[in-house]
C-alpha cells in the first residue's frame, strides 16, 4: 500500500468549495497536474491525503484523506477516490501547526508546486499520527481577524 499527498491550489479550488463539495463516503474522480511519483501510479486501496499549501491562500493544512478506488491513465480525471473518516472533521479544522508544516515540507521536498507526491514510508506513520492527534485533541484553530 502506498500513501499519496494531493496538493490543492486555492487559486483553482478554494477550501470553501472543498468543504462544500467533498463528503466522506462519496466517490470522486479528479485531474492530476504535475506529479512526483516516478514510475508508480495510485492503486486501489492506497491512501491519498489532501493538502492546501500556505502559498496562495489563507487557510492551509491537511484537509482529509481517502481510499483510492482506481487510477485511469487515459482519463482527464485519472484519480478516483472515496473520502474516509475523519475527513469531514478535518475540512472544518484543518491540521496546520508547526509539525504539519514541517511534515508537508519533508513530503514535498524541493519542488512544492506539484499536485501529487508519493509519501515515503518513513513519513507515513508521522502523517497518520499527526492527523489522528489533531482530530482527537480539542484544538480549534484560532483565526486572525
Amino acid at each position: 500500500m502506498t500513501t499519496w499527498l494531493y496538493q490543492m491550489s486555492p487559486k483553482y479550488w478554494s477550501p470553501e468549495r472543498y468543504r462544500y463539495e467533498i463528503w466522506e463516503g462519496e466517490k470522486w474522480a479528479w485531474s492530476v497536474g504535475s506529479k512526483a511519483m516516478g514510475e508508480n501510479v495510485p492503486q486501489a486501496g492506497d491512501t491519498v491525503i489532501f493538502f492546501f499549501a500556505p502559498s496562495g491562500g489563507n487557510d492551509p493544512g491537511f484537509y482529509g484523506w481517502a481510499v483510492v478506488i482506481d487510477w485511469y491513465s487515459d482519463s482527464n480525471t485519472p484519480l478516483m477516490f472515496r473520502p474516509a473518516t475523519p475527513s469531514d472533521h478535518l475540512k472544518m479544522h484543518p491540521w496546520w501547526d508547526e509539525s504539519a508544516q514541517q511534515l508537508a515540507d519533508k513530503i514535498r521536498g524541493k519542488f512544492k508546486q506539484q499536485t501529487l507526491w508519493v509519501v515515503h514510508d518513513d513519513l507515513v506513520d508521522d502523517l497518520r499520527k499527526g492527523i489522528t492527534s489533531w482530530v482527537s485533541s480539542n484544538h480549534v484553530k484560532q483565526y486572525k481577524k
